[in-house]
């Protein structure tokens, strides 16, 4: 707690603790994680979920963990395919939309080889 007040302290920031959240490592014991929160002032543990699109814990299975990407991409070209579309037109859908998605995500986290290709492979077909 201390160093959560050093923080706002610093920051200027005001700490909800209505809203805040705590990660613990899946080998912390059970009656070691109530220990932690109640010390904290019974704070929830999150097991799973996302935080601002992104997914808060990534597991080895990163196709699992990103494949939202993949179905969000299929979701927009199949939406798209049965539009009559201008080439300029499907450049601009795949420019705007198909590649940007990705790339928030591909600011925090190094996405797998064969997701890409998978966007890629859909682009190309709507192409």
């Amino acid at each position: 707690m201390g160093i959560l007040k050093t923080y706002g302290r610093g920051s200027g920031q005001m700490i909800n603790m209505d809203k805040f959240l705590v990660f613990l490592n899946k080998n912390v014991e059970q009656h070691k994680q109530g220990e932690i929160c109640s010390i904290l002032g019974n704070i929830r543990v999150v097991k799973q979920g996302k935080y601002l699109g992104l997914p808060m814990v990534v597991t080895k299975m990163k196709d699992q963990n990103f494949g939202f990407i993949r179905n969000k991409c299929q979701k927009m070209v199949s939406n798209w395919c049965n539009k009559q579309l201008s080439l300029v037109g499907k450049e601009v859908l795949l420019k705007a939309i198909t590649m940007a998605m990705p790339t928030y995500v591909m600011s925090v986290f190094k996405l797998p080889v064969k997701l890409c290709k998978e966007i890629n492979g859909l682009m190309a077909r709507f192409w």
